[in-house]
């Protein structure tokens, strides 16, 4: 379907696949597709410009100043060493350490430099050369996307006095609800942090002419913590496109792959619970014939406790630790698998990207998840199987179907951003029918 009329749209969005950062890659996929239903795109960012000049979308790089936070967590970092970080989505906030008077202090001083988060030293550069574009290119709609939810901030203040309706898009929780997933951040404990990011995310909503979430669980919850808002639910995706297609050189035997972080509530434990009770049924046919591949980040903790439950199940010969690799070698490693797994325990409203990719590329995708929540009921309706955590011997059966080839079939053309960029048009299209209405 192409439209004949051009409209015009900014999206305010810190991440852009520029950069090569999941956060980046919903709207760098949408922009692309909405060229289709004859949408021009302009895309505010700090990450680097294009290679190229002309494309849908047009990235406006707009790099992140250095802030006084970023002083003191480069101060805390020679000092301290192990509870500061560098990354501009990592938590911004130190440790309350014991917990005492001199601790809280310290705790609400990292809080006060941090507010909004560790974007915030892009917020007014956004919003300026935003509110500028808007002026330029006169767009019919704007979106905000986070996190960082930064983003959403410069979108309000790029917005005031004009007559543009403004979008926020929110992959992820803000300040509630149920923001539980994040409770293990630091910033979670600051008194300051908490309510300054409330007042934020009330002050967003109620300028924005409506949010646009992705899971239909977040939408439901926002719908009940802000009565009177529109709320609208678009799915994440991929661009199939960017993945390649799934290796006919596959591992031998039953190959289990994991690629991602292991943090928060996440652990590998059903995973090791399933493949023992596979062995303990006699599915093993020798040392390579039943493996668990897991690549990616795992922190201290998260790995001295996979390592423990491996011994004591006595998998040492069935487990390969890869560590983390590049984004070519991670897909491949999961297209040359018999099933490969999406941890998602303990999130209730969001559902980790990784789901997407794999569906896309055909791969029997199991998500470990808890009844009723937004990536269990996600991974049902793309296609994918879900098991709830304390289930390890309905995650064995399936495990064992993928090998003989009796997997349900992920359906790929749901999660492809040519797809949902057709949900995202009529969406945005809406609000410009509202505006000539109200016109």
């Amino acid at each position: 379907m192409t439209s004949t009329r051009e409209r015009r749209l900014i999206v305010i969005s810190y991440h852009h696949a520029t950069d090569e950062s999941i956060g980046g890659m919903r709207w760098a996929g949408l922009t692309r597709y909405l060229g289709d239903y004859g949408w021009k795109s302009w895309v505010v960012t700090a990450a680097p410009p294009a290679r190229t000049s002309g494309e849908n979308p047009i990235v406006v790089s707009c790099p992140r100043r250095r802030t006084l936070n970023d002083a003191y967590r480069a101060l805390r970092s020679r000092h301290a060493g192990s509870d500061a970080t560098t990354g501009d989505d990592a938590s911004p906030v130190p440790s309350s350490g014991g917990g005492g008077t001199w601790d809280r202090l310290r705790l609400e001083a990292g809080a006060l430099l941090s507010i909004p988060d560790a974007a915030r030293g892009w917020i007014l550069r956004a919003a300026s050369r935003a509110r500028r574009l808007i002026a330029e290119v006169k767009p019919d709609t704007v979106v905000s996307t986070g996190p960082p939810h930064s983003a959403h901030v410069a979108g309000w203040l790029a917005t005031r006095a004009t007559r543009v309706p403004w979008l926020a898009d929110l992959r992820d929780p803000w300040a509630g609800p149920n923001t539980s997933a994040w409770q293990a951040w630091p910033e979670h404990r600051s008194t300051i942090w908490q309510h300054s990011l409330e007042l934020l995310e009330r002050l967003v909503f109620a300028g924005a002419a409506g949010v646009v979430c992705n899971t239909k669980e977040f939408r439901a919850a926002l719908e009940d913590a802000y009565r009177g808002i529109a709320v609208h639910w678009v799915p994440n995706g991929v661009d199939r496109a960017l993945l390649p297609p799934r290796s006919s050189d596959r591992f031998p035997g039953l190959s289990v792959a994991y690629v991602g972080t292991l943090y928060g509530g996440r652990t590998m434990s059903p995973v090791l619970r399933a493949l023992r009770a596979i062995l303990d049924r006699g599915g093993d046919n020798g040392p390579h014939g039943l493996t668990l591949r897991v690549a990616g980040s795992i922190g201290p903790e998260a790995l001295a406790t996979l390592r423990q439950d491996i011994e004591a199940l006595a998998l040492q010969d069935h487990v390969e630790m890869l560590g983390a690799l590049t984004r070519a070698d991670a897909l491949s490693l999961s297209g040359r698998s018999s099933i490969a797994i999406v941890l998602a325990q303990g999130q209730q409203l969001q559902v980790p990207a990784k789901l997407y990719e794999l569906v896309a590329m055909g791969i029997p995708t199991v998500a470990i998840a808890e009844l009723g929540s937004a990536t269990h009921q996600e991974a049902r309706r793309v296609g994918a199987m879900a098991v709830s955590p304390d289930d390890p011997l309905a995650l064995s059966d399936m495990m064992v179907s993928a090998l003989r080839g009796n997997a349900p079939r992920p359906d790929a053309e749901l999660v492809d951003y040519g797809h949902l960029a057709r949900d995202m048009h009529t969406l945005l299209a809406g609000l410009e029918r509202e505006r000539g209405t109200a016109a």
